[in-house]
């Protein structure tokens, strides 16, 4: 999609309770369909819940469809999918071993959508599970989610309706084009839906990225988990700050992925050299991604800038010109970097030569996964000039 379109309703939606509430409003109010797409579904208390939720909305004569990813959500308990059936969901997994979709090795549903009736939907990078939401022994995980409302949530449903039953859709692909094509001076409630699915030829999320950093006139604040960006976009980070621009990078201070985090700190020197200011969040483990550009525009979703979420995964973001909305993610983002970070500074005579030759093997083991996986020809067919070089 590359026109920028009208919804009744945009919010900004954060992890914890806020999204939850949200969620299951969303699904007791539904009541004709419903699709639930994520990448992990724990049987947690959390997961427990929507379940009874889901149950709810078949018990009222809903169409309830749910799709996790077989990796992501892996175990999938026994006794959870026996009670989803039993209670009438449609439910399965995304790509299990030797399945149909398992022949594009390693490709996974990594984006979050719930979306009812056509007319509601949830766009994020939240999971079902009780770190995103509940209070334990630290702060749940920090993570981001759009909630829209208006008749172009049509796009969202056909989109799950299509990665359920496997088949392609033409209405998805008409509604594309139409959506596409809706250009408006207005900026109030507008905004875009971006995908990315490398193998299938979508890489909208990424190029949504490079474009903000190219037009990009005062401040870029990325909040970015699994951070591993290629040559090329840090190249156009370092041409940003040379430009004059504020760049602040919100990284994990706390990570699930311990190897991923050392890789991340291999490139802390980069960032400090080109005068691009690192924090790290440090409350609880920090699971979002998004960008705020400018205070004008953000994209918000399921996208990490990373190879696995450019080359492998499926992804969903939305693209939002709202003032409102943005003014919001504006004064939440300068709130955290000033109550809840830690500026990252190196200074050379107190690095440790072990924990730079163990950030260095970290990150050269990440690009060499890189690399095998682009020997595949499926992603060689469609590698784009820009990255020609990485």
């Amino acid at each position: 999609m590359t026109g920028y379109v009208k919804a009744d309703e945009i919010k900004l939606v954060y992890s914890g309770e806020n999204y939850f509430e949200i969620l299951e409003e969303l699904i007791e109010n539904s009541k004709e369909t419903l699709h639930l797409q994520t990448y992990i579904f724990e049987s947690d208390s959390t997961g427990k819940r929507i379940i009874q939720s889901l149950k709810r909305a078949v018990a009222r004569k809903v169409t309830v469809y749910l799709l996790a990813d077989a990796f992501g959500s892996y175990p999938f308990s026994a006794s959870a999918r026996k009670e989803l059936l039993h209670a009438g969901v449609f439910f399965r997994l995304f790509s299990p071993l030797f399945s149909s979709e398992s022949v594009f090795f390693g490709r996974r549903l990594h984006h979050k959508i719930a979306v009812a009736d056509k007319n509601t939907a949830l766009i994020g990078g939240i999971n079902i599970a009780d770190k995103y939401h509940l209070n334990t022994s630290e702060l749940h995980w920090l993570d981001y989610a759009v909630l829209l409302k208006g008749p172009c949530c049509e796009y969202v449903h056909l989109l799950c309706e299509q990665f359920y039953s496997k088949q392609k859709s033409n209405r998805l692909k008409y509604l594309e084009k139409e959506l596409s094509q809706s250009n408006s001076s207005e900026i109030k409630n507008h905004f875009r839906f971006r995908r990315n699915d490398w193998i299938k030829g979508k890489n909208e999320i990424h190029k949504s990225y490079t474009e903000a950093l190219i037009k990009a006139e005062k401040s870029i604040t990325l909040v970015a988990s699994y951070f591993l960006p290629g040559r090329s976009f840090r190249k156009l980070l370092a041409d940003a700050a040379k430009r004059g621009i504020e760049i602040n990078i919100i990284l994990a201070g706390k990570s699930d992925l311990g190897s991923i985090r050392t890789a991340e700190n291999y490139l802390h020197r980069f960032y400090l050299k080109n005068g691009i200011k690192i924090f790290e969040w440090t409350t609880s483990v920090m699971h979002g991604k998004a960008i705020l550009v400018d205070g004008k525009w953000a994209t918000i979703g399921s996208y990490n800038l990373n190879y696995l979420s450019h080359y492998i995964s499926i992804e969903l973001n939305t693209d939002i010109v709202d003032p409102d909305v943005l003014a919001e993610f504006s004064t939440h983002l300068n709130h955290i970097l000033i109550h809840d970070c830690k500026a990252i500074t190196i200074q050379k005579e107190n690095e440790n030569g072990f924990e730079k030759i163990n950030q260095w093997i970290a990150y050269n083991f990440f690009k060499l996964i890189r690399a095998f996986m682009m020997l595949s020809k499926n992603y060689k067919k469609r590698k784009p000039h820009f990255f020609a070089k990485k």
